[in-house]
């Protein structure tokens, strides 16, 4: 890394920023998290501007919960009984026990803690056929708020990065050390909403055999 500096990567960056924007639209048609993260820490470096960048993570966020709903719309009406949505089925009463009663709540917070659920929840929400006005309102939301909340984060990462050093081997250190502790936050917090939604349809069972 002798020849690397944040300058040099700032500057590749904002050279190829057409590019950029489209992968961070991509990642977060595939995933999410890690593209708006490196979008918000662009933007801090002055590769990105920040605005386009927000506006390419939301044309994402629109595109995936789109193709989600479509998705599982279309597996309901064609293969209903197939091994992937039995499966898929598990893994959403697991997560989500009450997600026929509060699909709004299950749709909104499998953005932010739950790592791999999004894709999962949105063609859930296609199979089982969720009001629209529902969808769109829980989708709606829970995007501008990620969005812009992750973005952030992002941004101070690399702010947080460069106030301590501006050597690239301490920054790039730095933004990795920031990446795992997020991960870990985000592995609690989903452990505690999965036991939290758990006792809640437990409680739930009980009072109707009451």
């Amino acid at each position: 890394m002798e020849h690397l500096s944040i300058n040099l990567i700032r500057h590749f960056v904002e050279t190829h920023a057409l590019i950029g924007y489209f992968l961070t639209f991509l990642g977060v048609v595939l995933e999410g998290e890690v593209a708006v993260i490196f979008a918000g820490i662009f933007s801090h470096l002055s590769s990105f501007n920040i605005f386009i960048a927000l506006f390419s993570i939301i044309c994402g966020g629109v595109t995936k919960s789109i193709i989600g709903y479509t998705l599982g719309a279309y597996l309901r009406k064609n293969h209903s009984d197939t091994l992937f949505l039995r499966s898929l089925e598990r893994r959403i009463a697991y997560f989500f026990p009450n997600f026929s009663k509060r699909p709004f709540l299950s749709i909104f917070i499998s953005r932010f803690f739950i790592l791999g659920m999004a894709w999962f929840t949105l063609i859930y929400s296609g199979y089982k056929k969720v009001s629209l006005r529902i969808y769109a309102r829980a989708e709606a939301l829970s995007l501008v708020i990620w969005s812009v909340g992750v973005l952030a984060l992002g941004y101070f990462f690399s702010y947080t990065a460069l106030s301590i050093s501006r050597d690239i081997r301490n920054f790039i250190g730095l933004i990795l050390i920031f990446f795992i502790l997020f991960f870990m936050l985000e592995k609690i917090i989903a452990f505690v909403f999965e036991l939290f939604e758990t006792t809640f349809a437990n409680n739930g069972d009980k009072n109707i055999e009451n």
